[in-house]
């Protein structure tokens, strides 16, 4: 597993732990605003990494696509 997956499934769990949380305890509305605005980066960060594609490079630290 590379390491940008790992920090995509990372952030995926922060982040829907975070909207769980929010959904149950707070319930003012403006720390329930400050929540969303911090953990939905988060879930987009991991879904966007998810949906990536996986390139041809077989070794860390090669460039894909350039003749390895």
């Amino acid at each position: 597993m590379t390491p940008e997956k790992k920090s995509g499934i990372i952030s995926l769990i922060i982040g829907l732990l975070g909207f769980v949380w929010i959904i149950l305890y707070l319930k003012s509305a403006f720390l329930i605003y400050m929540g969303t605005a911090l953990f939905t980066p988060f879930i987009v960060y991991g879904f966007g990494i998810l949906l990536n594609p996986n390139t041809r490079r077989k070794d860390e630290g090669q460039i894909p696509f350039r003749g390895w």
